[in-house]
């Protein structure tokens, strides 16, 4: 099992709805089939962006499913595209997969 980080800027979004911590897995899970299931969040940083972790049963059909919805997805009236990171956790670390030019830490310091 490998582990997708979503991290998102709620001060990005049109409707920074709570909610988006449960609504965004729970599609996740849907339009995958399974692949993905729903680890948790958490809320970092001054900003407090939110972190979404996700289990993964086959990563390349998860991100596929991932980048998809993020993509081309309103999820609670928000487009994510411009508030959205993804990332693929190995070993305590982040690797960013998007968007293809994020430039910074994953986590905020």
């Amino acid at each position: 099992m490998a582990t997708v980080v979503i991290r998102l800027d709620p001060q990005l979004l049109d409707n920074p709805d709570a909610d988006l911590r449960y609504r965004l897995p729970a599609i996740l899970a849907e339009r995958s089939a399974g692949v993905i299931t729903e680890d948790g969040y958490d809320y970092v940083g001054e900003r407090s962006l939110l972190l979404l972790f996700l289990r993964v049963s086959d990563l390349e059909p998860a991100l596929v499913c991932v980048l998809d919805v993020v993509q081309n997805v309103r999820v609670l009236g928000n487009d994510l595209r411009p508030t959205t990171v993804v990332a693929i956790e190995r070993d305590g670390r982040h690797e960013v997969v998007y968007p293809p030019d994020f430039v910074g830490p994953f986590m905020p310091e």
